[in-house]
């Protein structure tokens, strides 16, 4: 493991209107690593990092990038430092091509006589030479929307690379992926360690990190906790740090018995021929009725109809 430190955040505090999000925390991350940041809801890791992006200024602390201090005013800001955020919610631009998104703000330009016009030719070019250096499959002019979720992250990776990153955030990465996708975009972060770049891994899931991760740092309701090695901690120690005690059961024991079915479905279908088809469960009082999926699945769609919003 490499002993530079690209990225230091030292003694970072911020407070919102009656809530102190973040109360004096430190980060160090090394180059060509993942550290994971872990913690749980609300304990500061987005706030913390859309300081180090520019979404948010923190009230004191510093920013420190190759022991150079640096004042991240915002995301432009950042972007310039090689510092990208590729945050959980993507948000492409559904109907523009690949390349489009990944230079969008940026366009080649070409220049006929005294008029300028976007380089498509450059810009697909550029685009294969960034896919190739990762090991992507993507075509470049294939329009966005027909991606599907795991395309759509690889393409993000690709457009965080493509600022020559030093440094890398990504935010719960893996929320809408299948296991084979995961183990892709393992490959492609690995692909990045190996070219010096760091990046910051924010999970709940402790077994991916547990894998993926070289240094895990732990935050607990605003404050840094402490930072080890992954492969020197286990599951019970991460979640006993992240909650602040032992944690001798899980989850409360199951004591309620389901009583009589109070809601039936059978074979319900969407009108739409793209949507969820003939759904059928029970519903029993007294229970929870879990209803999971990935992505697109039509979770929401179903309930929206089940609740009439949808006909």
């Amino acid at each position: 493991m490499s002993s530079e430190y690209v990225l230091e955040m030292k003694n970072i505090s911020k407070e919102f209107p009656g809530v102190k999000a973040l109360d004096d925390v430190s980060l160090k991350v090394r180059a060509g690593t993942v550290h994971a940041l872990m913690g749980e809801n609300g304990a500061g890791k987005s706030t913390l990092m859309k300081c180090l992006f520019g979404i948010y200024r923190q009230d004191s602390g510093d920013i420190y990038l190759n022991n150079q201090k640096v004042d991240i005013v915002n995301s432009k800001v950042a972007l310039e430092h090689g510092i990208t955020m590729i945050h959980q919610e993507l948000l492409p631009v559904p109907h523009r091509s690949v390349m489009e998104n990944i230079w969008l703000g940026r366009f080649p330009i070409k220049k006929i006589g005294p008029f300028k016009f976007v380089d498509h030719k450059k810009m697909r070019k550029d685009t294969e030479e960034l896919f190739k250096k990762m090991g992507l499959d993507i075509d470049p002019e294939i329009i966005v929307r027909n991606l599907s979720v795991s395309k759509i992250q690889s393409m993000e990776i690709a457009k965080a690379t493509s600022y020559n990153s030093r440094v890398i955030i990504m935010d719960e990465p893996t929320s809408s992926l299948t296991e084979n996708e995961v183990d892709h975009l393992f490959r492609i972060i690995n692909s990045l360690k190996s070219q010096g770049v760091a990046i910051i891994y924010i999970s709940h899931k402790i077994e991916e990190i547990l894998k993926i991760a070289d240094e895990v740092t732990i935050m607990r309701d605003g404050k840094y906790i402490g930072t080890w090695p992954a492969d020197e901690i286990d599951n019970d120690f991460i979640i006993s740090t992240m909650v602040g005690r032992n944690l001798s059961n899980r989850f409360p024991e199951r004591t309620n018995v389901p009583g009589d079915v109070v809601m039936r479905i059978e074979n319900f279908s969407s009108p739409s021929p793209k949507s969820f088809k003939n759904i059928t469960f029970e519903l029993r009082k007294g229970e929870i009725l879990g209803i999971g999926g990935l992505v697109g699945a039509q979770r929401t769609e179903l309930v929206e109809a089940l609740f009439g919003l949808r006909t």
